[in-house]
């Protein structure tokens, strides 16, 4: 019996190219980090040509601030997320369920988070810079009154809120040995998310 042809393989389009070369460049760009990843190896294992990904984002430069540009609107979506899905809106919880929407599920911008922010470069505190920004429109819009704190405590507000973000984020992998489980399975982000919140809400060492 003669055999069929096989199924010639779609080409992706214009659109679903340049979402595949971004998902594509953040994977490798964290399991390889950016100076040993080529953009030649990017589009060969997204499937599409090195001269579309020249057309989208002409450079690895180019990709990279893409996949930075990606991976920021997803911590940011993540709030309007928690807000829709009937967050009490400024609160803590829902800077804490926003927390989850970004990390929980999302092993792989972990990863290319974690890899960004160890790099000893201009990069990483370019995008500690905007996570900082980010982190700060968020105390205040969630703050009763984000004025009343002195100008010091103010000032260092996000950083301590982001570090409690992503610090279980940097320390993922020996975490995980630690505690003997996923720090980011939901029932770990859930229990870590609320303990925040606490923390946030009423201090470490304050009245309780």
């Amino acid at each position: 019996m003669p055999q069929q042809p096989s199924e010639p393989h779609s080409k992706p389009n214009r659109g679903e190219a340049r979402d595949a070369l971004i998902a594509t460049g953040r994977r490798l760009f964290a399991e390889q980090g950016f100076p040993a990843t080529t953009t030649r190896q990017i589009a060969a294992e997204a499937g599409v040509s090195h001269a579309l990904l020249r057309y989208h984002f002409s450079s690895k430069a180019g990709l990279r601030e893409a996949v930075d540009e990606d991976v920021l609107g997803s911590f940011e979506q993540a709030f309007v997320t928690a807000g829709q899905e009937g967050m009490q809106s400024g609160t803590l919880a829902e800077a804490g369920r926003a927390a989850a929407l970004m990390f929980g599920a999302d092993q792989e911008r972990r990863r290319y988070i974690r890899r960004v922010l160890v790099d000893d470069d201009e990069r990483a505190a370019a995008l500690l810079n905007r996570l900082v920004a980010g982190a700060e429109r968020e105390v205040d819009r969630l703050m009763a009154k984000p004025d009343a704190l002195p100008a010091e405590d103010r000032q260092w507000a996000p950083y301590q809120v982001l570090f409690l973000i992503l610090g279980p984020l940097l320390l993922e992998p020996a975490l995980a040995t630690v505690i003997g489980g996923d720090p980011f399975a939901p029932t770990s982000l859930t229990a870590r998310s609320e303990a925040n919140q606490r923390l946030l809400q009423r201090g470490l060492f304050g009245p309780r």
